[in-house]
């Protein structure tokens, strides 16, 4: 049970996707006594509520980017914490329709703000990304524009690094290449990744619910991964488990536009504000807040990137990737089943 949702009513917009069905389940787990899925497709609702049979779950078809449209979840429920997932998150997609990433991540939080802050709802959550950090496309920009959004509204975000196995990140992208005898286009094999698993991802959202004073932005401590190493360990496993249809055709593409050869957890300018939980940083907006926090040190760094951190194993990798295709192998178009 956590106390801050025990018999309370939370929503989660973008609550059928892969972060956001997990924080679903942790939340029905933890003891909240009614969780709303908020999100625009009606197949994954219709999915998720297959895969999570509880009389406690109730799902809104809607569209944050629709004032009225998410009004009417919030005339209908009394919420007490709110969970804003809904995002669009593929960088080359954002970056081929900026206007439409734009209504998505930024209006769409605020519209989600707006009315939380109406309602006087005392908590929200909001999952952003490592892109967010010195963003240098679309996606990024985006988010850390939604991050100021909250921020200024006093409530809290999370950021991520490559969630393995989320919906379009690289394992699955991989992956389903290899299934269909599709090339595979990898930018650069030096380049590094954040990785974090979907359950340690929600568990920081869930402490992040515990801990939250408002204003803050909690991140993991991540390993990163080069890309060359995951792809050799997905090649590994593919043939392995029989998934892959033939030869492998890669192809080395160079870095795209709106890339980063190492990603970014902090800014430079989010440095001096930087501070150590144990398992997790924390920026915070002035130092005076950090006596709210108990175990909080300053941290010692003036960059966080994906090539100052440990390299995760490749047993580690493998792990994640053999998960991921265990999760699919019940369908009958799975080869090796």
């Amino acid at each position: 049970m956590i106390p801050q949702i025990r018999g309370k009513t939370a929503m989660v917009t973008g609550g059928t996707g892969s972060i956001g069905s997990e924080i679903v389940k942790q939340l029905l787990s933890g003891g909240a006594e009614k969780v709303v899925v908020f999100s625009r497709d009606e197949i994954k609702h219709f999915m998720l509520k297959k895969r999570i049979i509880d009389e406690r779950l109730e799902t809104v078809v809607g569209d944050v980017r629709d004032y009225n449209s998410i009004k009417r979840a919030f005339d209908a429920n009394d919420f007490d914490i709110i969970y804003h997932a809904a995002a669009m998150k593929h960088v080359v997609v954002c970056d081929k329709f900026p206007l439409e990433c734009s209504r998505t991540n930024i209006l769409g939080t605020q519209n989600v703000v707006d009315l939380a802050r109406s309602r006087g709802i005392p908590g929200l959550i909001a999952i952003s990304t490592d892109k967010a950090a010195a963003p240098v496309n679309v996606m990024g920009a985006s988010k850390l524009i939604s991050e100021a959004i909250a921020l200024n509204s006093g409530y809290t975000c999370v950021r991520f690094g490559n969630v393995a196995s989320s919906r379009g990140s690289v394992i699955p992208v991989f992956i389903d290449n290899l299934m269909n005898g599709n090339p595979i286009s990898i930018t650069n094999p030096e380049a590094t990744r954040f990785i974090i698993g979907i359950p340690d991802a929600v568990r920081l959202v869930m402490q992040a619910t515990e801990i939250a004073r408002g204003g803050e932005v909690f991140i993991l401590k991540m390993k990163a991964f080069r890309l060359g190493d995951l792809l050799d360990v997905i090649l590994d496993a593919s043939q392995e488990t029989g998934i892959m249809r033939g030869r492998a055709d890669i192809r080395e593409t160079g870095l795209i536009a709106g890339e980063k050869l190492h990603e970014d957890l902090i800014s430079p300018t989010e440095a001096g504000s930087l501070y150590d939980l144990g398992d997790k940083y924390v920026i915070l907006r002035s130092a005076d807040r950090s006596s709210l926090y108990p175990d909080i040190v300053r941290a010692d760094l003036s960059r966080y990137t994906s090539a100052d951190v440990s390299l995760a194993s490749r047993s580690y990798l493998k792990e994640m990737v053999m998960h991921y295709i265990s999760s699919i192998q019940g369908s009958h178009n799975v080869p090796g089943t």
